[in-house]
């Protein structure tokens, strides 16, 4: 979940507005998942983290005029999604 510009409406003369902090939430009901499920995906956090410099931005395609964040649609400004998925299956093969 995303707490920063993209979840804040945009201002009178329809611009963004920038927040002072750009935040992402992960959660996961406790009882549900094991210590091997968040092992897993703090490694992949971790190989995330790492490939970072791959990932590139997104705009909005279609924005309603409010919720944007829960209604919108959002598509990527350059290829950067097929580079990072293929780095991925190169460093985790096609079973992942």
């Amino acid at each position: 979940m995303e707490r920063g510009t993209l979840s804040t409406d945009r201002d009178a003369e329809g611009n963004d507005v920038m927040a002072e902090m750009e935040l992402v939430r992960l959660a996961f009901p406790r009882r549900v998942y094991t210590i091997s499920h968040i092992e897993y995906t703090v490694d992949r956090l971790k190989w995330l983290f790492e490939h970072r410099d791959l990932i590139g931005g997104l705009h909005f395609v279609d924005e309603p005029p409010v919720l944007r964040f829960f209604f919108g649609r959002l598509e990527a400004t350059s290829a950067w999604l097929e580079n990072l998925a293929e780095a991925f299956r190169n460093d985790f093969g096609e079973q992942c």
